[in-house]
């Protein structure tokens, strides 16, 4: 959809094709620039347990919201633990791997501002 033709609308992410991430976990583009022409990417991404994703940093915010499960993100100082109903602020630049740690798959939306390049 081209950015004049904006509008409101349901999305159902399992509509959305998955796509997978280095260390096994996969995520769907919810919301991306190319899309919607908003300024800001979207992914709604499962970690089923033991999966993961390689060492990152991003060039933008982002801001992940837990849908469920548990899990922890190392960082090059340290770690967080998460679980389902909380948010985590990564700052841009921020080196991260996220992993699940519990029984049941995490589900994350994670959110970026500006929109992931």
């Amino acid at each position: 959809m081209a950015s004049n033709e904006l509008r409101a609308r349901l999305i159902r992410p399992e509509e959305v094709p998955s796509e997978g991430i280095d260390g096994g976990a996969s995520h769907r583009p919810i919301v991306s620039r190319e899309e919607t022409g908003i300024d800001m990417t979207v992914f709604h991404a499962r970690f089923r347990p033991g999966e993961s994703h390689d060492w990152h940093a991003h060039e933008e915010d982002e801001v992940i919201y837990v849908v469920s499960g548990e899990g922890r993100y190392e960082l090059e100082d340290g770690e967080i633990r998460y679980r389902a109903g909380e948010f985590i602020l990564m700052p841009r630049g921020t080196k991260h791997r996220n992993s699940g740690a519990g029984e049941e798959d995490v589900i994350l939306v994670a959110m970026f501002q500006p929109a992931v390049r």
